[in-house]
Protein backbone atom coordinates (compact mmCIF):
# COMPACT_ATOMS: atom_id res chain seq x y z
CA UNK A 1 0.00 0.00 0.00
CA UNK A 2 2.95 2.64 0.87
CA UNK A 3 5.14 1.44 -2.39
CA UNK A 4 1.22 2.03 -4.54
CA UNK A 5 1.08 5.70 -3.18
CA UNK A 6 4.38 7.18 -3.10
CA UNK A 7 4.50 5.77 -7.14
CA UNK A 8 0.50 7.51 -7.57
CA UNK A 9 1.97 10.48 -6.10
CA UNK A 10 4.38 10.95 -9.06
CA UNK A 11 2.21 9.10 -11.95
CA UNK A 12 -1.15 8.29 -12.98
CA UNK A 13 -1.50 4.71 -13.60
CA UNK A 14 -0.81 2.87 -10.33
CA UNK A 15 -2.61 -1.28 -10.19
CA UNK A 16 -2.11 -2.52 -6.66
CA UNK A 17 -2.99 -6.23 -6.62
CA UNK A 18 -4.10 -7.96 -3.41
CA UNK A 19 -4.54 -12.08 -3.31
CA UNK A 20 -6.51 -11.42 -0.26
CA UNK A 21 -10.56 -9.83 -0.37
CA UNK A 22 -9.74 -7.24 2.27
CA UNK A 23 -6.65 -5.13 2.30
CA UNK A 24 -4.40 -4.63 5.41
CA UNK A 25 -5.36 -7.80 7.66
CA UNK A 26 -1.94 -8.16 8.93
CA UNK A 27 -1.66 -4.89 9.45
CA UNK A 28 -4.77 -5.14 11.99
CA UNK A 29 -3.71 -7.83 13.76
CA UNK A 30 -0.53 -6.14 14.57
CA UNK A 31 0.60 -5.45 18.16
CA UNK A 32 -1.98 -6.89 19.45
CA UNK A 33 -4.82 -5.08 17.45
CA UNK A 34 -2.98 -2.00 18.15
CA UNK A 35 -0.60 -1.98 15.34
CA UNK A 36 3.11 -1.63 16.52
CA UNK A 37 3.95 0.56 13.10
CA UNK A 38 7.62 1.66 14.16
CA UNK A 39 10.22 2.46 16.38
CA UNK A 40 11.79 5.84 17.45
CA UNK A 41 14.86 3.56 18.31
CA UNK A 42 15.56 1.49 15.39
CA UNK A 43 19.20 0.70 15.03
CA UNK A 44 20.64 -1.42 12.14
CA UNK A 45 21.67 -4.18 14.57
CA UNK A 46 18.23 -4.85 15.52
CA UNK A 47 18.35 -6.47 11.48
CA UNK A 48 19.38 -9.98 10.78
CA UNK A 49 20.34 -11.05 7.20
CA UNK A 50 21.24 -8.29 5.75
CA UNK A 51 24.41 -6.50 5.61
CA UNK A 52 24.08 -3.20 8.33
CA UNK A 53 24.86 -0.93 5.51
CA UNK A 54 22.34 -1.76 3.64
CA UNK A 55 19.81 -1.43 6.57
CA UNK A 56 21.59 1.65 7.58
CA UNK A 57 21.11 3.29 4.65
CA UNK A 58 17.10 3.44 3.79
CA UNK A 59 16.40 3.87 8.06
CA UNK A 60 18.23 7.09 7.96
CA UNK A 61 16.06 8.39 5.24
CA UNK A 62 12.65 7.25 7.05
CA UNK A 63 10.25 8.29 9.71
CA UNK A 64 7.28 6.13 10.62
CA UNK A 65 5.42 8.78 12.29
CA UNK A 66 6.38 11.46 9.71
CA UNK A 67 4.64 9.32 7.01
CA UNK A 68 1.32 8.39 8.88
CA UNK A 69 1.56 12.05 10.12
CA UNK A 70 1.53 13.22 6.77
CA UNK A 71 -1.69 11.03 5.91
CA UNK A 72 -3.49 12.51 8.88
CA UNK A 73 -2.53 9.84 11.81
CA UNK A 74 -1.99 10.77 15.23
CA UNK A 75 0.75 8.54 16.87
CA UNK A 76 2.08 8.08 20.14
CA UNK A 77 5.87 7.31 20.87
CA UNK A 78 6.36 5.28 24.02
CA UNK A 79 9.08 4.96 27.02
CA UNK A 80 10.56 1.89 24.84
CA UNK A 81 10.46 3.38 21.50
CA UNK A 82 7.27 2.03 20.10
CA UNK A 83 5.04 3.61 17.78
CA UNK A 84 1.30 3.04 17.58
CA UNK A 85 -1.60 5.28 16.47
CA UNK A 86 -3.04 7.36 19.43
CA UNK A 87 -6.17 6.04 19.42
CA UNK A 88 -4.83 2.24 20.02
CA UNK A 89 -6.46 0.58 17.28
CA UNK A 90 -4.62 -0.83 13.86
CA UNK A 91 -7.78 0.03 12.11
CA UNK A 92 -6.61 3.67 12.06
CA UNK A 93 -3.67 2.73 10.55
CA UNK A 94 -5.23 0.90 7.65
CA UNK A 95 -8.29 3.42 7.26
CA UNK A 96 -5.93 6.13 6.30
CA UNK A 97 -3.50 4.71 3.96
CA UNK A 98 -6.97 3.06 2.26
CA UNK A 99 -8.02 6.86 2.19
CA UNK A 100 -4.91 8.44 0.42
CA UNK A 101 -5.04 5.12 -2.35
CA UNK A 102 -8.35 6.24 -3.16
CA UNK A 103 -7.59 9.78 -3.34
CA UNK A 104 -4.65 8.76 -5.41
CA UNK A 105 -6.68 7.17 -7.88
CA UNK A 106 -5.19 3.82 -7.19
CA UNK A 107 -6.67 0.66 -9.32
CA UNK A 108 -7.20 -2.03 -6.13
CA UNK A 109 -7.76 -5.11 -7.37
CA UNK A 110 -8.88 -7.28 -4.49
CA UNK A 111 -8.90 -11.29 -4.82
CA UNK A 112 -5.93 -11.19 -7.81
CA UNK A 113 -3.05 -13.15 -7.35
CA UNK A 114 0.10 -12.51 -9.93
CA UNK A 115 0.13 -16.44 -10.65
CA UNK A 116 3.47 -15.75 -12.86
CA UNK A 117 5.36 -12.54 -14.69
CA UNK A 118 8.27 -12.87 -17.81
CA UNK A 119 10.14 -9.91 -19.10
CA UNK A 120 8.53 -8.58 -22.31
CA UNK A 121 10.28 -5.54 -24.13
CA UNK A 122 11.14 -2.96 -21.92
CA UNK A 123 8.26 -4.29 -19.38
CA UNK A 124 6.54 -7.07 -17.95
CA UNK A 125 3.59 -9.13 -18.42
CA UNK A 126 1.88 -10.05 -15.27
CA UNK A 127 -0.05 -13.31 -16.01
CA UNK A 128 -3.03 -13.06 -13.14
CA UNK A 129 -5.63 -15.47 -11.67
CA UNK A 130 -8.77 -14.65 -9.38
CA UNK A 131 -8.52 -16.09 -5.74
CA UNK A 132 -12.59 -17.07 -5.03
CA UNK A 133 -13.63 -16.16 -1.20
CA UNK A 134 -13.77 -19.73 -0.20
CA UNK A 135 -11.58 -22.92 -1.87
CA UNK A 136 -15.10 -24.32 -3.18
CA UNK A 137 -15.97 -20.84 -4.88
CA UNK A 138 -16.69 -21.62 -8.20
CA UNK A 139 -15.07 -19.12 -10.41
CA UNK A 140 -16.39 -17.78 -13.71
CA UNK A 141 -13.92 -19.08 -16.10
CA UNK A 142 -13.81 -15.91 -18.46
CA UNK A 143 -12.23 -13.95 -15.27
CA UNK A 144 -9.84 -16.70 -13.68
CA UNK A 145 -7.10 -15.30 -15.34
CA UNK A 146 -5.91 -12.23 -17.59
CA UNK A 147 -2.00 -10.95 -18.57
CA UNK A 148 -1.62 -7.48 -17.38
CA UNK A 149 1.04 -5.41 -19.49
CA UNK A 150 3.25 -3.21 -16.74
CA UNK A 151 6.19 -0.95 -17.36
CA UNK A 152 7.15 -1.44 -13.41
CA UNK A 153 6.87 -4.15 -11.19
CA UNK A 154 7.19 -3.87 -7.35
CA UNK A 155 6.89 -6.89 -5.71
CA UNK A 156 5.49 -6.61 -2.29
CA UNK A 157 4.28 -9.93 -1.43
CA UNK A 158 5.46 -10.18 1.95
CA UNK A 159 6.42 -13.55 3.62
CA UNK A 160 5.30 -16.86 4.47
CA UNK A 161 3.86 -16.31 8.12
CA UNK A 162 0.57 -15.85 9.21
CA UNK A 163 -0.86 -17.96 6.00
CA UNK A 164 -4.32 -17.77 7.98
CA UNK A 165 -4.01 -13.75 6.70
CA UNK A 166 -2.63 -13.87 3.44
CA UNK A 167 0.98 -14.92 3.96
CA UNK A 168 2.01 -17.00 1.35
CA UNK A 169 5.34 -18.09 -0.56
CA UNK A 170 4.37 -17.17 -4.06
CA UNK A 171 6.24 -13.40 -4.02
CA UNK A 172 9.55 -15.87 -3.49
CA UNK A 173 8.36 -18.08 -6.65
CA UNK A 174 7.90 -14.52 -9.15
CA UNK A 175 11.47 -13.15 -7.35
CA UNK A 176 13.29 -16.50 -8.66
CA UNK A 177 11.53 -16.46 -12.28
CA UNK A 178 12.96 -13.06 -12.81
CA UNK A 179 16.98 -14.33 -11.94
CA UNK A 180 17.01 -13.77 -7.92
CA UNK A 181 17.94 -16.15 -5.70
CA UNK A 182 16.23 -16.64 -2.56
CA UNK A 183 17.51 -18.29 0.57
CA UNK A 184 16.07 -20.93 2.73
CA UNK A 185 13.03 -19.56 4.95
CA UNK A 186 12.73 -20.45 8.42
CA UNK A 187 9.77 -18.85 10.86
CA UNK A 188 10.94 -15.88 13.11
CA UNK A 189 9.57 -14.10 15.56
CA UNK A 190 7.93 -17.76 16.69
CA UNK A 191 7.08 -19.12 20.01
CA UNK A 192 9.54 -22.03 21.18
CA UNK A 193 8.60 -25.77 21.78
CA UNK A 194 10.46 -26.63 25.41
CA UNK A 195 11.19 -30.49 26.53
CA UNK A 196 11.34 -29.29 30.14
CA UNK A 197 7.87 -30.59 31.91
CA UNK A 198 8.66 -27.92 34.52
CA UNK A 199 8.37 -25.20 31.97
CA UNK A 200 5.42 -26.51 30.43
CA UNK A 201 3.65 -26.56 33.72
CA UNK A 202 4.03 -22.98 34.31
CA UNK A 203 1.37 -22.05 31.79
CA UNK A 204 0.13 -18.75 31.53
CA UNK A 205 2.52 -17.28 33.93
CA UNK A 206 4.53 -14.21 32.87
CA UNK A 207 8.46 -13.35 33.96
CA UNK A 208 10.47 -9.96 33.33
CA UNK A 209 13.95 -11.99 32.83
CA UNK A 210 16.90 -12.56 30.53
CA UNK A 211 16.88 -15.93 28.10
CA UNK A 212 19.94 -17.15 26.02
CA UNK A 213 19.96 -20.01 23.49
CA UNK A 214 22.55 -22.26 22.91
CA UNK A 215 24.12 -24.60 20.03
CA UNK A 216 26.92 -27.01 21.85
CA UNK A 217 28.37 -24.39 23.73
CA UNK A 218 28.49 -21.67 21.86
CA UNK A 219 25.71 -19.13 22.69
CA UNK A 220 24.10 -17.80 19.44
CA UNK A 221 21.44 -15.13 21.03
CA UNK A 222 20.38 -13.36 23.59
CA UNK A 223 17.35 -11.17 25.09
CA UNK A 224 15.90 -9.95 27.84
CA UNK A 225 12.23 -8.69 28.32
CA UNK A 226 9.17 -10.56 29.38
CA UNK A 227 8.37 -14.32 28.89
CA UNK A 228 5.67 -16.08 29.10
CA UNK A 229 5.06 -19.56 30.23
CA UNK A 230 2.52 -21.67 27.67
CA UNK A 231 1.81 -25.55 27.79
CA UNK A 232 4.11 -26.48 24.61
CA UNK A 233 7.21 -24.26 26.11
CA UNK A 234 7.80 -20.31 25.72
CA UNK A 235 6.79 -17.39 24.39
CA UNK A 236 6.50 -13.54 25.25
CA UNK A 237 8.83 -10.61 23.37
CA UNK A 238 11.95 -12.15 24.81
CA UNK A 239 11.15 -15.72 23.06
CA UNK A 240 10.41 -14.35 20.18
CA UNK A 241 13.57 -12.10 20.11
CA UNK A 242 15.64 -15.37 20.19
CA UNK A 243 13.52 -17.80 17.92
CA UNK A 244 15.49 -17.05 14.71
CA UNK A 245 18.36 -18.19 15.54
CA UNK A 246 17.21 -21.21 17.74
CA UNK A 247 15.54 -22.32 14.87
CA UNK A 248 17.85 -22.08 11.87
CA UNK A 249 20.31 -23.68 14.78
CA UNK A 250 17.84 -26.56 14.64
CA UNK A 251 18.19 -27.58 11.63
CA UNK A 252 22.08 -28.29 12.13
CA UNK A 253 21.77 -30.24 15.99
CA UNK A 254 19.93 -29.44 19.45
CA UNK A 255 19.94 -25.85 21.13
CA UNK A 256 19.46 -25.08 24.56
CA UNK A 257 18.22 -22.58 26.22
CA UNK A 258 18.71 -21.00 29.92
CA UNK A 259 16.30 -18.38 31.60
CA UNK A 260 17.90 -15.99 34.17
CA UNK A 261 15.23 -14.90 36.32
CA UNK A 262 17.14 -12.48 37.93
CA UNK A 263 18.60 -10.34 35.07
CA UNK A 264 19.31 -7.14 36.83
CA UNK A 265 21.91 -8.97 39.43
CA UNK A 266 25.61 -9.64 38.47
CA UNK A 267 26.61 -13.16 39.60
CA UNK A 268 28.32 -12.19 42.53
CA UNK A 269 24.93 -9.52 43.93
CA UNK A 270 22.09 -12.11 43.39
CA UNK A 271 24.98 -14.98 45.52
CA UNK A 272 25.13 -12.56 48.01
CA UNK A 273 21.45 -11.94 48.35
CA UNK A 274 20.59 -15.68 48.03
CA UNK A 275 23.01 -16.31 51.01
CA UNK A 276 22.33 -13.68 53.16
CA UNK A 277 18.34 -14.43 52.80
CA UNK A 278 19.44 -18.17 53.28
CA UNK A 279 21.18 -17.35 56.65
CA UNK A 280 18.11 -16.26 58.29
CA UNK A 281 15.86 -18.87 57.18
CA UNK A 282 18.04 -21.86 57.87
CA UNK A 283 15.20 -23.56 59.57
CA UNK A 284 12.40 -22.97 57.95
CA UNK A 285 11.31 -25.03 55.20
CA UNK A 286 12.31 -24.26 51.49
CA UNK A 287 8.89 -23.12 50.52
CA UNK A 288 9.09 -20.50 52.96
CA UNK A 289 11.98 -19.25 51.50
CA UNK A 290 10.45 -18.41 48.38
CA UNK A 291 8.05 -16.63 50.23
CA UNK A 292 7.98 -12.65 48.64
CA UNK A 293 10.34 -13.91 45.84
CA UNK A 294 8.27 -15.89 43.89
CA UNK A 295 4.60 -17.08 43.23
CA UNK A 296 3.87 -20.40 44.48
CA UNK A 297 3.39 -22.12 40.81
CA UNK A 298 7.14 -21.11 39.98
CA UNK A 299 8.93 -22.36 43.35
CA UNK A 300 7.34 -25.15 42.90
CA UNK A 301 8.88 -25.99 39.72
CA UNK A 302 11.99 -24.52 40.94
CA UNK A 303 12.13 -27.13 43.36
CA UNK A 304 11.15 -29.50 41.19
CA UNK A 305 13.89 -28.99 38.48
CA UNK A 306 16.37 -28.93 41.66
CA UNK A 307 14.76 -32.32 42.83
CA UNK A 308 14.10 -30.74 45.97
CA UNK A 309 11.56 -30.99 48.60
CA UNK A 310 9.76 -27.98 49.51
CA UNK A 311 9.09 -28.94 52.78
CA UNK A 312 12.31 -29.60 53.72
CA UNK A 313 14.36 -27.48 56.04
CA UNK A 314 16.78 -24.89 53.78
CA UNK A 315 19.77 -26.46 56.58
CA UNK A 316 19.06 -30.03 55.37
CA UNK A 317 19.67 -29.37 52.13
CA UNK A 318 23.72 -29.50 52.07
CA UNK A 319 26.41 -26.81 52.50
CA UNK A 320 26.19 -25.78 48.90
CA UNK A 321 22.17 -25.67 48.51
CA UNK A 322 22.40 -21.79 48.24
CA UNK A 323 25.35 -21.11 45.92
CA UNK A 324 23.73 -23.99 43.63
CA UNK A 325 19.91 -21.80 43.93
CA UNK A 326 21.79 -18.72 43.06
CA UNK A 327 23.56 -20.30 39.81
CA UNK A 328 20.21 -21.77 38.88
CA UNK A 329 17.77 -18.96 39.22
CA UNK A 330 20.33 -17.43 36.97
CA UNK A 331 21.28 -20.32 34.40
CA UNK A 332 17.61 -22.63 34.09
CA UNK A 333 18.72 -24.94 31.49
CA UNK A 334 16.42 -26.52 29.24
CA UNK A 335 16.22 -28.27 25.69
CA UNK A 336 14.82 -26.96 22.69
CA UNK A 337 13.11 -29.30 20.19
CA UNK A 338 11.00 -26.80 17.83
CA UNK A 339 9.12 -23.67 17.15
CA UNK A 340 5.53 -23.33 16.48
CA UNK A 341 5.60 -22.90 12.67
CA UNK A 342 4.15 -19.98 10.01
CA UNK A 343 0.67 -19.91 11.66
CA UNK A 344 2.46 -17.86 14.35
CA UNK A 345 5.34 -17.09 13.57
CA UNK A 346 5.28 -12.54 12.80
CA UNK A 347 7.96 -12.81 10.17
CA UNK A 348 9.84 -14.92 7.39
CA UNK A 349 13.85 -15.28 7.46
CA UNK A 350 15.27 -15.55 4.52
CA UNK A 351 14.26 -14.43 0.98
CA UNK A 352 15.98 -12.65 -1.56
CA UNK A 353 19.52 -11.69 -0.90
CA UNK A 354 19.77 -8.00 -0.67
CA UNK A 355 23.05 -8.21 -2.37
CA UNK A 356 20.99 -8.44 -5.41
CA UNK A 357 19.08 -5.57 -4.71
CA UNK A 358 19.85 -1.29 -4.59
CA UNK A 359 19.36 -0.12 -1.00
CA UNK A 360 18.68 3.37 -2.23
CA UNK A 361 15.27 2.32 -4.52
CA UNK A 362 15.27 -1.55 -3.70
CA UNK A 363 15.60 -2.02 -7.56
CA UNK A 364 16.55 -5.26 -8.92
CA UNK A 365 20.09 -5.59 -9.89
CA UNK A 366 18.85 -8.74 -12.21
CA UNK A 367 15.67 -7.03 -13.99
CA UNK A 368 15.64 -3.62 -14.61
CA UNK A 369 12.13 -2.33 -14.05
CA UNK A 370 11.97 -4.28 -10.68
CA UNK A 371 11.00 -3.88 -7.01
CA UNK A 372 11.98 -5.70 -4.07
CA UNK A 373 10.44 -4.86 -0.59
CA UNK A 374 9.82 -5.82 2.79
CA UNK A 375 10.08 -9.36 3.69
CA UNK A 376 10.83 -9.97 0.13
CA UNK A 377 14.13 -9.53 1.20
CA UNK A 378 16.86 -11.37 3.71
CA UNK A 379 16.01 -9.02 5.87
CA UNK A 380 13.91 -9.46 9.35
CA UNK A 381 14.16 -7.32 12.11
CA UNK A 382 13.22 -7.83 16.46
CA UNK A 383 10.20 -7.55 17.87
CA UNK A 384 8.82 -4.09 18.72
CA UNK A 385 8.27 -2.50 14.65
CA UNK A 386 11.11 -3.47 13.32
CA UNK A 387 9.38 -5.25 11.00
CA UNK A 388 6.74 -3.15 9.98
CA UNK A 389 9.30 -0.08 10.08
CA UNK A 390 11.18 -1.61 7.41
CA UNK A 391 7.91 -2.33 5.31
CA UNK A 392 6.89 1.06 5.11
CA UNK A 393 10.69 2.47 4.38
CA UNK A 394 11.14 0.13 1.70
CA UNK A 395 8.03 0.10 0.17
CA UNK A 396 7.98 3.70 0.13
CA UNK A 397 11.61 4.16 -1.28
CA UNK A 398 10.55 1.82 -4.07
CA UNK A 399 7.74 3.33 -4.59
CA UNK A 400 9.22 6.62 -5.70
CA UNK A 401 12.49 5.26 -7.56
CA UNK A 402 9.79 3.42 -9.39
CA UNK A 403 8.24 6.08 -11.09
CA UNK A 404 11.84 8.04 -11.31
CA UNK A 405 12.87 5.43 -13.44
CA UNK A 406 10.18 5.60 -15.43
Amino acid sequence: MVAAIAAARSTSQVTLLERGHSLGRKILASGGGRCNLGNSRITPDRYHGAKPAFIREVLSLFKPDRLFSELGLLTVTESDGRIFPRCGKSHAVLDVLKAELERLNVTVRLGTEAAAVKREGGGFILKTAAVPWKKDTPLVQAHESEDLPCDRIILACGGASYPQLGGSQSGYSLARSLGHSVSKLSPALVPLLVKDSAIKRLHGLRVEAGLRMFSGQHEISRSRGEVLFTDYGLSGPATLDVSREAVQALAKGPVAGSLDLFPEFTPQGLRAMIIGRWAGRSKRPLKDFFLGMFSAQLSGAICDSLAWDANRPLDSLGRDASERLAAFLQDWRFEIIGARGWNEAMVTAGGVSVDEVDPRGFGSRKAAGLHLTGEMLDVDGDSGGCNLHFAWASGLAAGYAATLAH
